[in-house]
Formats: C-alpha cells, structure tokens, sequence
C-alpha cells in the first residue's frame, strides 16, 4: 500500500479546532488590481468558495474578508487606449521580445481569454472597441487573519479550498497585487510561502495595535447565533464591522493608532496600521469589530483627525443606523458605507479561541 501524500495527510486531518499556539499569528492583507469588473466578480465568487471552506475548517482563522474596493478606486490603472498598454497583451509581446517561444505565448493568451491574433498587431494600434468594456480595471482588496501555522494550513486542506483557489489563480485575473504582512508568521511559512509565493511585504507591529483578541465588552454569541447558515452567496458569521481608514502620515504610525476614538478601539477583535504601500505619506489603519454595540462618539471623534478616506464594511442589520451616523457627522473626506461582501468579518466561533500549550 503506498503511502499517503503531505497533500492527503493535511486534507484526512482532522479540522475544526479552536486552539492555537502562542506566537505565530499574523495577518495579510493584499491590494488586488483585477484587470476588468469581469474578472474581479469572477475572484470574489472563487474566494467566496475558499471563505465556506476556511469558515467550516479553521475558526483559528477569525477573520477572511474579500470585497472591491472603492477607498482605493483611483490607484488602478488608466484604462489602456491601445494594444500596447493593455497589461496582459503588453506581457504577452514582453515574452516574445525576451525569447519565449510563440506557441507558449499562444496557450498563455488563450487561457487569459485573448484573441491570439492581437499579438500581430502593431502596439500603438488603438484598443478594438470590444475590447474597451473589459479594460477598466478594478481594485479589490482581502484581509486575512492567522492565528498559527497550523490554522494556516489546514484551512487551505480540503478539495473544495484547492478548487477554489485554483480558479482565483486562474491566469488573467490580476494585473498586478502587493502583500502586506504584520505579525510572527514561523519561519517556515515565511521561506516556503510568503517571500516566493505572495512576495510579502513585512511591516512591524506598531505601538498600540492588537493582532486579535475577543474585546472584554462584547457578549459571547448565544447558541441560537452559533446556528449560522452558510449559503452560496455569503458565508455567514458573527456579523461584524470593518473600518478601513486612510490617514495622513503625520508623526509615527503608532501616534496614529493612538489618537482614534477608545471606544473604536476598545470594541475592536483587530486593530493596525501600516504604511500604504501604493500611496505616498499615507497610513493605512483597519479596525475589525466583531459587534458595533454602540456609536457613541466614534464619529464626531474620527471627523477631527486627518483622515484622507473611510470606507466602512456591516451587515444589512447596522447598515441604515451607521449610514446615518455618518451622514450626520459630515465627513470631509469620502466616506462609503457598504453591506459585506464576500468571506466573513469574524468567525462566529471565534470568541472561544483558546491559546494552547506547546
């Protein structure tokens, strides 16, 4: 009898649990440009199919939330006027000009879904008109909480998971995406996975933030709440509200961190910034909350800091009372109130989570 696989081992393991080991969380968090609308509703429907599988396998993985992005809607690209500045056709000449054979570039093209024949046009040639409604990218962007190696793992051990993520990888659905990672990844997963594969961008933890905890004000979910249905279209959790805020950079990122309003602090599972990495003098700050249990101030107190853009993620059930709240605070810069999308803000079981002994 042969024996099993590394592949087979980790899907035949046992998934579920809801310990972790100390030390080795992290969260990644990735600035994705789809090269159309197309392909970006195509990613979110893949990694909403990877979110049902990590949210049945792994509460160690408390937070995995995919959604396009309107805060960074004006960093994608131009769309492309002509051939040669469509980014895929563009790549496809590249090859060309660096030796790779042309029945390669050929399979390459047809798998991205582009008409081969293009490559024997000339690059200033003006982009065909059936071209033009599929070239306006777009911005998607996915927040993605490890709490160990373990979790990292298993949640990606099952066929369903390596379906999915076989389609999001799917050639010529991105134009291009940069990773941020905070946290104390082992060194395992940051030499096999994070620096080839995802060429992260490892960022400190800065003063005041917090990589996950289950805030001491909020109540733990009834049994009737752990019930949570998961259907084709959303994968259900706790509920939960994002923000993600753009700030200027004005001193350290830590002092950022600690001029937000404590309640949005103290209500908040996860909360961290980091330098933006597409945007100059800018830091990115995202807050998860597993419940929004009251306004207070939080809105009056954000309006008085430097931010440059808000863009906050609730549940159909808080979304009329924080729109409101919102508009009512007047907001200087944009501000976008969206129901949630794709993946899950927290895990319903999430506030269980037990730290377990090595």
């Amino acid at each position: 009898m042969s024996q099993k696989t590394a592949l087979q081992r980790l899907i035949d393991e046992p998934k579920g649990k809801t310990s972790y080991y100390p030390d080795q969380g992290f969260l990644l968090h990735v600035f994705w440009e789809a090269p159309n609308k197309a392909a970006a509703e195509r990613v979110l429907a893949a990694l909403n199919r990877c979110a049902r599988a990590t949210h049945r396998d792994t509460p160690c993985v408390p937070t995995y939330y995919f959604r396009i992005s309107t805060l960074e809607s004006d960093l994608v690209s131009n769309a492309p006027k002509t051939l040669g500045k469509h980014p895929q056709l563009a790549a496809a000449w590249k090859k060309l000009e660096v030796g790779v054979p042309k029945p390669a570039v050929v399979a390459d093209m047809i798998r991205r879904g582009l008409d081969p024949g293009l490559l024997d046009l000339n690059p200033e040639d003006a982009l065909p008109s059936s071209m033009e409604e599929d070239a306006t990218p777009v911005m998607l962007e996915c927040t993605e909480i490890y709490l160990d190696q373990r979790c990292f793992y298993e949640h990606a051990g099952s066929r369903e998971y390596l379906d999915a993520y076989g389609e999001v990888m799917t050639p010529g659905l991105q134009n291009s995406h940069v990773t941020v990672r905070l946290g104390t990844p082992t060194a395992e997963i940051i030499e096999k996975v994070l620096v080839p594969m995802l060429r992260e961008r490892a960022e400190p933890m800065p003063t005041g933030c917090q990589l996950w905890r289950w805030p001491e004000e909020i109540r733990t979910p009834s049994v009737q709440e752990l019930g949570t249905s998961v259907n084709e279209d959303h994968v259900g959790g706790a509920g939960g509200v994002l923000f993600a805020m753009n700030f200027q950079a004005t001193g350290s990122i830590g002092d950022t961190i600690s001029k937000l309003p404590d309640q949005l602090k103290r209500l908040s599972s996860t909360c961290i910034g980091f330098a933006h990495p597409l945007r100059t003098n800018t830091t990115r700050v995202l807050c998860v909350l597993p419940e929004l249990i009251s306004h207070g101030n939080i809105w009056k107190e954000l309006c008085e800091l430097p931010l440059i853009g808000i863009e906050i993620h609730c549940h159909d059930a808080l979304y009329g009372s924080i729109r409101e709240g919102v508009e009512q605070a007047g907001f200087a810069c944009p501000c976008t109130v969206k129901e949630i999308q794709t993946g899950y803000l927290v895990h319903e079981r999430s506030y269980s989570l037990q730290v377990e002994n090595a």
